[in-house]
């Protein structure tokens, strides 16, 4: 299939701005951008997309999702009232994650990858707990995900010791199970699900580390809360980087969620060990656990990426949120300039992704995967390569996010708002029906 959008403005997702051009795109990946006299020449194509006043960016990927949150929206609970963040996890999220079953994890992540898709994200890496509802719940969220909607996704299962030890084996069987059934060039990846160090014991990481296959990451959630290092310190000796280090699990293909309350000779061992970091300023603020140190870290040369930790999956309001929480923090002005935000978003999470799939997604130019949004945007103000992310920041991350056609490997998943693969309206009724069964178990 041969596809031409034009006529367009497209950014190629870092330094380059073509006005009035034409994208093409053959099969799965991009075949040329043309401009000028190359445009006026006559071009075949099997599809002609009208592009005008849109702005094509790289699908957006969203380095830590939660996307069994989905159904947790106006959830009601009853004697809710956390103190500390630990509380919120045993008051919220342990008592969701209790309750969901095959319907439910099926239902939220429909939910949750239409959402995305409506927020131009083509990529999903997603950290899913479900402990009495465990079995093939990592091949659910993927053909959720994958062939429901038709985004990518990276996919483990967070393992625990807090359910007890049938569910953590249950758990860690379930990563082993679907990293052996995995083949989906390029369409999904794996990793192996950790919760947190102090859901974590020894016996249990020393037998991770142990069937962990060479080249395998795991993604885990690290220093979110000062609970986790204080835990780690009191009963270990030592911080949480250090300890997952112990156990070999810094590896280059490893997420490390947060790092909040990462002490400075941690940071140091997490850029020596190559691990990613994924910083996810909404979800930090909302449940009040403190500042990442965003420009600490990108010192130290450690790759960076950003994600929504269940929040939604709107990254450009995200990284807006990352540079507020910053500069709010630090009382600086010029705390997350827009070079150091454009590395979170579209640097880093390009770079995370090619690391989990091995595909160069991220940009669009010839030969790369066709994973692209476009945005309906017609900007007030002068739009050139230097400002881009000053418009989609002041703009729509701030103002109203239309993305109206969203493609992934050349495939279209929304096509003038609509989408191509999934019945919307019927996925969010059930999901409701779903929603409502939920939270009576949770009472």
């Amino acid at each position: 299939m041969r596809r031409i959008i034009e006529p367009v403005t497209i950014w190629d997702g870092a330094n380059a701005l073509y006005h009035d051009a034409a994208l093409l795109i053959e099969g799965e990946t991009i075949e040329s951008i043309r401009t000028g006299g190359d445009r006026a020449a006559p071009i075949e194509a099997d599809e002609r997309i009208d592009g005008e006043g849109t702005l094509v960016i790289p699908g957006l990927i969203n380095a830590h999702s939660h996307l069994y949150s989905s159904l947790a929206r106006g959830m009601p609970l009853r004697g809710y009232a956390p103190s500390s963040f630990r509380e919120i996890l045993e008051q919220l999220w342990w008592r969701l994650d209790k309750a969901l079953d095959p319907g439910a994890i099926r239902a939220s992540a429909l939910a949750g990858a239409l959402d995305a898709a409506r927020c131009g994200v083509t990529t999903l890496i997603d950290h899913h707990a479900s402990p009495f509802a465990i079995d093939r719940s990592l091949e659910s969220l993927c053909s959720a995900v994958c062939d429901g909607v038709g985004l990518r996704g990276v996919f483990s299962y967070e393992v625990s010791d807090r359910d007890g030890p049938a569910v953590r084996d249950a758990g860690i069987a379930e990563n082993l199970r679907f990293l052996e059934c995995n083949d989906r060039d390029g369409r999904a990846a794996v990793q192996f699900g950790l919760h947190a160090s102090f859901t974590l014991g020894d016996e249990t990481l020393d037998r991770v580390a142990d069937l962990l296959p060479p080249g395998v990451g795991v993604h885990i959630h690290v220093a979110e809360g000062p609970e986790d290092e204080l835990d780690c310190a009191a009963r270990h000796g030592l911080g949480v980087a250090q300890r997952l280090d112990r156990f070999g699990l810094l590896r280059p293909r490893s997420i490390l969620a947060h790092c909040v309350h990462l002490d400075e000779d941690e940071k140091d061992l997490v850029a020596e060990r190559d691990a990613i970091v994924v910083h996810n300023p909404r979800s930090n603020m909302n449940n009040a656990v403190g500042r990442f140190d965003l420009e600490g870290v990108h010192r130290r040369g450690t790759l960076i990426g950003l994600g929504t930790d269940g929040l939604g999956s709107d990254l450009l309001g995200e990284l807006f949120a990352a540079a507020l929480l910053q500069k709010h923090s630090l009382a600086d002005p010029l705390a997350a300039p827009l070079p150091l935000l454009s590395d979170l978003l579209f640097s880093g999470n390009p770079r995370i992704a090619r690391r989990l799939l091995e595909i160069a997604v991220g940009r669009i130019a010839p030969g790369r995967p066709a994973d692209l949004a476009l945005i309906e945007y017609r900007p007030p103000t002068p739009l050139c390569s230097g400002n881009v992310l000053g418009h989609l920041l002041f703009g729509p991350a701030v103002h109203a996010l239309r993305v109206r056609d969203l493609f992934v490997a050349g495939r279209p998943v929304l096509r003038n708002g609509t989408f191509t693969e999934c019945d919307e309206i019927e996925a969010l009724a059930h999901a409701r029906e779903t929603a409502d069964a939920l939270w009576r178990r949770m009472e």
